[in-house]
């Protein structure tokens, strides 16, 4: 596994390319949370990959605590300013995370191609 990424710069928009557009946030999310819907139980959850809090302000009203993990700490950041004190946040890389806490339901969006191949 490739440990000397800069989970920061993944992010930045580039030439030719944009890292998230607005048809996810808008569109996507919401079908997403739709067809969710029928697994979702009551209790915790845990977003593996939050990014700045898009998706994550959509799992707001469904659960009563949440708990979020992204490698980029610039994006934890920005995440804190636009969503609740009452969600917490874990930097690291999920491939590695260790966690006690047990989670009633899990979520990994958008995330399987920033995973190293081991």
């Amino acid at each position: 596994m490739n440990t000397k990424r800069d989970f920061n710069k993944e992010f930045d928009d580039g030439v030719g390319r944009k890292y998230a557009y607005n048809f996810d946030f808008d569109v996507m999310h919401h079908y997403m949370i739709k067809a969710f819907q029928p697994s979702i139980v009551s209790g915790n959850a845990l977003e593996l990959g939050s990014f700045k809090g898009d998706f994550t302000k959509r799992l707001l009203c469904l659960f009563d605590t949440l708990t979020c993990v992204e490698a980029s700490n610039l994006a934890i950041e920005e995440a804190k300013t636009r969503l609740p004190k009452n969600v917490r946040f874990i930097e690291g890389m999920f491939e590695t995370l260790k966690l006690v806490e047990k989670f009633d339901n899990i979520f990994l969006t958008h995330v399987l191609e920033h995973v190293d191949d081991a």
